[in-house]
């Protein structure tokens, strides 16, 4: 099991970067690297997150409280398992 994560400078934002970039780890994840599941989470004000991991095949399912600087903050949470045996 792997966990994708990453960070975009705001002037790189909408530009299809982290799109690209999560279907590339996919494939290297579940091919090159033998990993049978990624798991992925984001904080509930960027939906934009959740879209990209969408678009690269992640289900949404569930929360995973995180403790921020604020509190405790339920992150959206997503998971993505190879279909190969």
């Amino acid at each position: 099991m792997g966990t994708l994560s990453y960070i975009l400078r705001d002037d790189t934002w909408g530009h299809g970067y982290a799109t690209h970039a999560a279907h590339q780890v996919v494939t290297v994840a579940f091919t090159t690297a033998g990993l049978n599941r990624l798991e992925a989470m984001h904080h509930p004000d960027n939906p934009a997150s959740g879209r990209v991991l969408a678009k690269a095949g992640f289900t949404r399912i569930g929360t995973a409280d995180r403790d921020t600087e604020t509190g405790t903050v339920p992150y959206e949470l997503y998971a993505l398992e190879t279909t190969h045996t």
